[in-house]
Formats: C-alpha cells, sequence, structure tokens
C-alpha cells in the first residue's frame, strides 16, 4: 500500500480539513448575514500566495504566478454529482487594481478598492463528461466591484491579519460558473479572511497600501443559494447603447465583454452607438465594459440566462479628460 494514503491518514488528514472548514464558517456568519454559505476555499499549504503591490499611484492585489493551490467546497446545494461533493482540489486567481488612497483612523487601515475584482476558482482537472458546461473546471467566478461604497481591505495599522467583504446592494457582487446557476439570486456576498501578512499591514507610498504578502481563507453566499444546472450550449444575444452623458450614441467605441472562461470579445458600436454580442453560451455571468480615451464608463455585470436588449452604457464622467 502506498505510505502516502494509508487509510488513518487520510482520516485525520480530512478531520483536519473539516475542522478548518468549520472555523471559515463561524467567520463568514458574522460576514455576510442572511444569505448562506455555499462555497468556502482554504489554501492547501498555508503559504504566502495573495500580493499587494504598491505603485506608488496605484496598488494592486493578485496571486503567485500559477494561481494558489486551495482546498474548495461546494455547501448547501441539492443535487450536486458525486465528482462535485467534498473537497476539490483548485487553484485560486484574484486580480484588482485600486486608484484611490487609503486612509487610516482609530489604529485602523482602509484601503478602498474602486476597481473591478475578479477571483476564479478553477478545479486542477475537469470534472468527468456530462457534468457541467465548458471545459468542466470553472467552480466559481466571483466578481465584484464598487456600487453604493467601495468595498475595503482592511485591518489593523501594523498586524498582520486583514479582510475583505463585499455584499450587494452596497457592492456589486456577480457569480459565474460551469456548474451552478445563479439566475434566482437576489443577494450575493463574499468574505477574504488574511493572515500572515507580512512585513506588515500599513499604508506605504502614494497613502496606498506597502507591497505584503499574505495567506487568506474565505466564504462565498447568496439568497437563496444557487442551484446545481449545467449551462444551455444555446446561443444567446446581448444588444444595447453607448451613450455621452446627454443621451446620444456613441459611433466606433470599443465594447469589450469577458465571459465566464476569461475570454474577450470585442467590437465597435455603429454609428448610432449600437453593438451586439451574438451566439454567447446561456447560464453564465458576464462583464461588459467600454474602452474610450474621452470618457469613463460604468461596468456593468450581465447575468445572461436568456437574449437581452437594451443594455445601455453611460459614462460616469463629463468627458473632460
Amino acid at each position: 500500500m502506498n505510505k502516502f494514503f494509508h487509510p488513518m491518514r487520510i482520516s485525520a488528514f480530512s478531520r483536519k480539513i473539516a475542522l478548518s472548514f468549520a472555523c471559515v464558517i463561524i467567520f463568514a456568519v458574522s460576514a455576510i448575514g442572511q444569505t448562506t454559505t455555499f462555497a468556502q476555499f482554504l489554501e492547501q499549504f498555508g503559504t504566502q500566495d495573495f500580493v499587494v503591490v504598491n505603485n506608488g499611484s496605484n496598488a494592486t492585489l493578485s496571486h503567485v504566478p500559477g494561481g494558489s493551490p486551495v482546498f474548495f467546497i461546494y455547501q448547501n446545494i441539492a443535487g450536486l454529482p458525486p465528482s462535485l461533493q467534498g473537497i476539490q482540489f483548485a487553484r485560486l486567481y484574484v486580480t484588482t487594481t485600486t486608484t484611490l488612497p487609503g486612509n487610516s483612523s482609530g489604529g485602523t487601515v482602509n484601503q478602498p478598492l474602486n476597481q473591478v475584482t475578479i477571483i476564479e476558482v478553477i478545479r486542477d482537472t475537469p470534472a468527468p463528461p456530462g457534468t457541467g458546461g465548458g471545459d468542466r473546471t470553472n467552480l466559481l467566478t466571483a466578481v465584484f466591484s464598487p456600487n453604493v461604497q467601495n468595498p475595503l481591505m482592511t485591518g489593523s495599522d501594523g498586524g498582520n491579519a486583514a479582510n475583505i467583504s463585499a455584499t450587494t446592494p452596497d457592492h456589486t457582487v456577480v457569480y459565474g460558473s460551469h456548474f451552478l446557476s445563479f439566475a434566482a439570486t437576489t443577494q450575493r456576498n463574499l468574505a477574504f479572511s488574511f493572515s500572515s501578512v507580512s512585513p506588515s499591514f500599513s499604508l506605504g507610498a502614494g497613502s496606498f497600501l506597502q507591497g505584503m504578502t499574505a495567506a487568506a481563507s474565505g466564504t462565498f453566499a447568496s439568497s437563496p443559494v444557487p442551484i446545481y444546472a449545467v449551462p444551455s450550449s444555446a446561443g444567446v444575444s446581448i444588444a444595447g447603447r453607448v451613450l455621452d452623458s446627454s443621451g446620444r450614441g456613441i459611433s466606433n467605441a470599443e465594447v469589450v465583454l469577458v465571459d465566464q472562461e476569461g475570454a474577450s470579445h470585442i467590437l465597435r458600436t455603429s454609428s448610432f452607438g449600437h453593438f451586439e454580442f451574438e451566439g454567447l453560451a446561456a447560464g453564465q455571468s458576464v462583464i461588459v465594459t467600454v474602452n474610450s480615451k474621452r470618457h469613463r464608463f460604468e461596468t456593468r455585470f450581465v447575468e445572461l440566462n436568456d437574449n437581452i436588449d437594451g443594455l445601455d452604457i453611460t459614462p460616469i464622467d463629463d468627458g473632460s479628460r
């Protein structure tokens, strides 16, 4: 028998992981209110896989090359096939840049996250054929951004721990997966807990977080919980207009749609600002943005369960830059 997979060792390992997940649940209850946790992750090795870089005029949060190896588990979801039950071996990727300086008050540092943050949890191997859509690896994609407020990365000044939480409607939170449908969810929340922050959780150049590394665990929740549903392969479309601050269509604007596979679809608007993406897989969450030298446009997060018409994208500035 392989010495690395002795039954007693596996049992002890499973108990340890279960206890660790239970600890994360305690954190989740206080962080996400009335929603129900449907997924969690823990780092496999507890190493400092998450990296903050201070660039002077902004700061980035990302992962180590190749992503962070994590244990991921679905919870409270009925009808999951055996291959998706229990611990999933996966890699977690997180990417964001913030251009809004942080602040320190009463011994607490708050770093606003004023741009889109994308989290992906990708299964190490595809699920068995017939389970899930796409390439059967996307356990979860979570995308969050400001709405009424900016999400914050917060912790004690000079400490070695921090956290991020995002919750609707204060923030925009969108989920996607090759295995789950979030069409019925009306509230969505997530919470990250960072530990072993090194050198410390403090502000640096430009009043942005100083460069640091950290370990992390986290939870994802919604109300109601998502359902197990393989996305439809039928093609659907998104159509709309890009408008200026006066409501007039902007011609030749570049519109970018990022699907749950991470692929970018790019087109340009017509003379009256119209655009249409066709042949998209139903049952996914997508991100639609507009690139412009003159305007900054709001980012739209769309649950793509059927054809969508009339998606208007408007600027969030007056075009004076």
